[in-house]
């Protein structure tokens, strides 16, 4: 894993967390990880666990993709287009039978 991507996810982490006004405590306490495993996440030191990713997205109430790259989700809505225009290509041509 890129030290880019430990550093965006942790920065995005502290942003989230400073906005809403909570300590590292707080956010640590709520996520049910220590306060040291929290701060090395925000400062990019330490690659965290799917699990801890959820728990700190519940703890700061946003969905655990939105810590994430836009670049590493941007695809999403395309590969959901293409997906429902095959499935209408698919549809027509099984109708056509």
């Amino acid at each position: 894993m890129s030290d880019n991507l430990l550093a965006h996810i942790g920065g995005t982490i502290r942003t989230l967390r400073q906005a809403q006004k909570k300590s590292l405590e707080e956010i640590a306490f709520e996520a049910n990880i220590s306060y040291f495993y929290l701060s090395q996440i925000e400062h990019g030191q330490r690659n965290m666990t799917i699990k801890a990713l959820y728990q700190i997205a519940s703890a700061l109430g946003v969905k655990p993709f939105s810590l994430l790259p836009e670049n590493r989700i941007s695809n999403a809505p395309q590969n959901k287009t293409n997906i429902l225009k095959t499935l209408k290509q698919l549809t027509t041509q099984i109708k056509a039978l």
